[in-house]
């Protein structure tokens, strides 16, 4: 049941096809995997640091001309109308590299697509390139089709804890993303693998939390409900954007039909949603903090709510790059603070935290499009290290994680 219902969500990386089953049946095997998965996570740590330095340069480069430039986004460049066509120049090269349906090509199209605006997260291209590395080293050792399976999901997961010092949301996304199976056997060298992730994260970059979000205060009934409400509305936008996901899949899937370079149209569709707002291009990490702390004004929102969904949608849908997380938690917490500013409307009696508004919608977007649901709740305590939040996360998630199932169910009453 686990698998039908995650293989129907939004994948958050693509997984290779015929390698979603495996077990390891020799325990004495158990030790060799362990070892080649912590030496997969080290590699990982290593990769995440140097692929997110080659984004921040390249967007520097691409809309500033200086490699020196810290940029987050390029809210602030003049370049007008000519903003199209960059994201359209730093696709050619996964497009072309698409072909090849190779996990390192891939992940350095993805690289250089989001250094020109592609509106992804640093985490897609880093964990498709750890569990490219995973099946490399595995095919290296020589192991069975089903041991380099699980080599490629510790580099794909441990990601999660090496970007953003989540190793518990790591292990739990294996178990609900990725192995239908779960057993003792194939869960000790992933587990082995997110701990060498987290001591790396930790050993550049401390123990403070990814994302900083106010203290939050102790939960009120009343403001429980409005979290829930929020989980609720956020829900449907999910369910709403893994619909217009299927729709355009197909709509590309029939185009590059008749060539592969028809995908530059989901390019230019960025370029277009660049030019109406900036702040939809690029990886949206830097505005995670400034949701959380609701330093944003309402023109912000909509074009991270929106115009940032929909260029997100087109881009990954067309190029079959999995969702990603970044990009999922930025929509899903614009999308809850929009909802917030109208409950305090309706309602000023209310007090809201902010904060766990946003985290609520961000982990409750994450649950509806992945059906992650225990990585969504757990991910959004480990990059804030805020436990005041759990409760009104895991409402929000719960509320959105039914809300995606109802369309599961349908459908799999129709089969039968």
């Amino acid at each position: 049941m686990v698998h039908y219902i995650t293989s129907r969500a939004f994948r958050i990386v693509p997984i290779p096809d015929g390698q979603e089953y495996t077990r390891i049946k020799k325990t004495s095997r158990v030790l060799y995997l362990s070892i080649a998965a912590m030496l997969v996570a080290a590699m990982g740590v290593a990769v995440g640091k140097l692929l997110t330095l080659l984004v921040q340069w390249l967007m520097a480069l691409s809309f500033f001309g200086d490699i020196s430039k810290e940029v987050g986004t390029p809210e602030n460049e003049d370049l007008g109308i000519w903003i199209i066509v960059i994201p359209v120049a730093g696709a050619l090269l996964l497009t072309w590299l698409s072909k090849y349906n190779k996990g390192f090509l891939n992940a350095i199209g993805l690289t250089v697509a989001i250094g020109n605006g592609a509106p992804m997260g640093i985490e897609s291209p880093v964990m498709i390139f750890n569990g490219a590395i995973g099946n490399w080293i595995g095919k290296l050792l020589r192991c069975s089709p089903g041991e380099c399976y699980v080599l490629f999901v510790a580099g794909t997961c441990s990601t999660l804890a090496g970007l953003f010092g989540a190793p518990i949301a790591a292990i739990l996304l294996v178990t609900e993303c990725f192995f239908v199976v779960v057993t003792i056997n194939t869960m000790i060298p992933v587990i082995l693998a997110a701990i060498t992730a987290g001591i790396g994260s930790y050993l550049l970059r401390g123990a403070t939390p990814v994302f900083n979000i106010p203290a939050a205060p102790n939960v009120t009934m009343q403001a429980l409900l409005a979290y829930l409400g929020v989980g609720v509305l956020v829900g449907l936008w999910a369910k709403m954007s893994m619909n217009l996901s299927g729709l355009i899949d197909k709509l590309f899937g029939k185009l590059t039909t008749y060539s592969r370079w028809i995908l530059l149209l989901a390019a230019l569709v960025t370029g277009v949603a660049g030019y109406i707002s900036p702040r939809a291009l690029g990886t949206g990490n830097n505005y995670m903090n400034d949701l959380l702390q609701a330093h944003v004004t309402l023109s912000i929102l909509v074009a991270l709510a929106v115009v940032k969904l929909v260029a997100w949608l087109f881009f990954s849908s067309a190029y079959k790059t999995g969702s990603g997380i970044i990009p999922v938690l930025v929509t899903g917490g614009a999308a809850a603070l929009l909802v917030g500013v109208v409950i305090q409307l309706l309602f000023p009696a209310v007090v809201i935290h902010s904060g766990t508004l946003v985290l609520a919608g961000m982990a409750a977007m994450l649950a509806g499009t992945s059906r992650a649901l225990f990585t969504a709740m757990v991910l959004a305590v480990e990059l804030t290290h805020d436990v005041n939040t759990i409760l009104p996360v895991v409402a929000a998630c719960c509320v959105s994680f039914c809300i995606s199932l109802v369309t599961v169910f349908k459908t799999k009453a129709e089969t039968i």
